[in-house]
């Protein structure tokens, strides 16, 4: 009968747990008997013998106040003699309920006759005139005597019973001695042959199997496993044969297939309306489609298989190209403008080409990187239009916004008339939103200038004391009249840092703006200036303890036109003042972030380069 590996490993297993139990039952078997025989010396004998000594110690006593009284006329301390008397007779009465030996029960019985005709003979003497020493000696003194002999027979009866009983549970542990041995030898010698041959039988298989499977992995496809052990590893080895014949089938019929498929996705790939452009990880062009042949202008004998800076060298698109890569250091990259009357937009995007390692599920190899030039004109045309669109309202607007200011000033002079109340309220009413009307105009100005590149930065050393200091004069006010405390921390041997005062003052007061607008009464604005993780950075911090800013919300408030208030009654924003401090800072070189713990307060910092 043919038996798995599982079955096998019940057998071995099972056969090891169960003289496992056969040496513990056995053990407890022996020790039991073991501790049955050194009980029963302890239990028994040892207590006749205790009980010998009592009695003896006591009949001594009895003699010799019994001779002192016969000597003496009969008179004795009779308190005393009833005392060791009664001592005499619990512990003849202890041994008459502890018989243990043979013949020991005729030998207590004796005792106690002995014992009851010593106590008769002397009350029979003391009632006689004649006690002279003859008839002592004659007759009261071999009483005495025959009950000494009786202890010592019954002590040296219960002494040779602990000496064979000891005898016997040596013996007995002699024999526990030698079936342990005997059973730990069997499980010992079971135990061996299960470590020698049990895990060559699981590991060797195995072995041999890594040892083909890692020749398949060579493309070495002629292997077979030839195991005849009637179990899942015979199994195994039908199975891997089979699939090394289907590889070997698959090899020699598939060149054809890839070579077809290959001659297919050139023909997708030279298909696309966008440039693509594949190189592997060692910086190797491999292949380049028919659109980024047209673009670049060189053949594609000099594109593909050649060393990309040696082609960026020689192309200067190409290198343009490169160059847009290397400096996004992300997936897409500034658009390039190719050609001339008309010129076109492109997008450069790369894609990291990635494969998992088969070894481990979470580790990938680096094969290259896929190049793509979108062409992106219409949306940069559309994009240039709306922000053309935006700069000219915005201009157009500011006349009007004037205007309606100018008569709001002569409407509240009251040489015009006086106004009432509700007449007061709706110019204060249409004061904010022309003021609010002006804000929103100027902040498109800004981003229209930024989104066209007409933004002027003008880099210079600052002190970054100097920085906090100019945005708290001029932020102290509304922060007053609001009930907040602006507090400044910053180090006074802080290198200057390279920026532009003007916008970076900018960012800063807009930044405490919305700390005050977002910060009940009461609370605490912290300006802070200290050097960066990185030590070509100072970095600036506005936190407050305000009510703090959804995580669903932080990834997206420096987006343009996006408003967290936006469901409130609080309108004073426009949505653009973050996004414009975003471009302004990096402009600078910089960088620019939020964190919030939401209900516990904002920080939002920048980081500046060291000048």
């Amino acid at each position: 009968m043919k038996l798995s590996i599982k079955s096998k490993l019940y057998v071995g297993l099972g056969l090891m747990a169960g003289l496992m139990v056969l040496l513990w039952l056995s053990g407890a078997f022996f020790i039991n008997t073991l501790a049955d025989n050194s009980g029963a010396i302890i239990q028994d004998n040892i207590r006749t013998v205790t009980y010998a000594q009592q009695m003896e110690k006591a009949i001594n006593e009895l003699y010799t106040m019994q001779l002192s009284a016969l000597g003496n006329g009969g008179s004795m301390d009779r308190e005393t003699y009833n005392i060791v008397q009664k001592k005499f007779e619990q512990a003849l009465s202890l041994q008459q309920k502890n018989i243990t030996e043979t013949g020991e029960q005729e030998l207590t019985d004796q005792l106690q006759s002995n014992y009851e005709h010593m106590l008769a003979l002397y009350n029979s003497l003391t009632t006689k005139e004649d006690r002279s020493a003859d008839v002592i000696s004659s007759r009261f003194a071999p009483s005495y005597h025959r009950l000494q002999q009786n202890l010592v027979q019954l002590t040296n009866m219960n002494v040779d019973a602990i000496h064979r009983k000891n005898h016997k549970a040596q013996q007995t542990a002699n024999q526990v001695t030698l079936y342990m041995s005997i059973i730990g030898a069997l499980c010992s010698m079971l135990g061996l042959v299960m470590l020698v041959r049990f895990p060559g039988y699981i590991v060797e298989p195995v072995r041999e199997l890594i040892q083909r499977m890692k020749n398949i992995a060579d493309y070495n496809y002629d292997q077979t496993l030839d195991y005849k052990t009637g179990d899942e590893y015979e199994e195994l080895a039908a199975a891997f044969n089979q699939m090394a014949r289907r590889l070997q089938e698959y090899d020699r019929s598939s060149l054809n297939k890839i070579m077809s498929e290959k001659k297919r996705l050139e023909t997708i790939i030279n298909h696309m309306t966008d440039a693509v452009i594949g190189m592997d990880a060692d910086k190797q062009i491999l292949f380049a489609n028919d659109k980024a042949i047209e673009l670049l202008e060189q053949p594609k004998e000099e594109l593909v298989e050649q060393y990309v800076p040696d082609v960026a060298s020689q192309n200067e698109l190409f290198y343009r190209v490169m160059h847009a890569i290397s400096e996004g250091d992300k997936s897409e990259t500034e658009y390039l403008k190719i050609g001339k009357e008309p010129e076109h937009y492109y997008a450069v995007e790369t894609i990291p080409v990635r494969q998992k390692i088969p070894e481990t599920s979470y580790e990938s190899a680096h094969l290259g990187f896929i190049i793509t030039l979108k062409n992106v004109t219409r949306f940069q045309e559309q994009a240039q239009a709306k922000t053309d669109f935006i700069s000219l309202v915005s201009h157009e607007l500011k006349t009007p916004i004037a205007s309606i200011g100018m008569s709001l000033r002569l409407l509240n002079d009251q040489r015009v008339g006086p106004l009432n109340e509700e007449q007061e309220k709706l110019l204060g009413n249409i004061k904010g939103d022309v003021n609010r009307m002006k804000q929103t105009t100027t902040e498109l100005l800004d981003l229209t200038k930024i989104e066209t590149g007409n933004v002027q930065i003008n880099l210079a050393p600052v002190s970054p004391i100097d920085l906090l200091n100019y945005a708290y004069e001029t932020m102290q006010m509304q922060a007053e009249q609001k009930g907040l405390n602006i507090n400044i921390s910053v180090s006074r041997d802080l290198p200057l840092v390279q920026a532009d005062t003007q916008k970076t003052l900018w960012v800063l007061i807009n930044l405490i703006s919305n700390a005050i607008r977002y910060t009940d009464t009461g609370g605490m604005i912290q300006l802070q200036a200290q050097e960066d993780d990185d030590s070509n950075f100072i970095r600036f911090s506005v936190t407050d303890s305000g009510k703090g800013i959804n995580p669903n919300y932080l990834d997206k408030i420096f987006e343009k036109f996006f408003r967290i208030d936006k469901d409130q009654t609080d309108q004073s924003g426009s949505g653009l003042g973050l996004s414009i401090a975003k471009e302004f800072i990096l402009a600078q070189g910089g960088r620019i972030w939020a964190e919030s713990n939401f209900g516990e307060g904002s920080s939002f910092y920048f980081v500046l380069q060291r000048a």
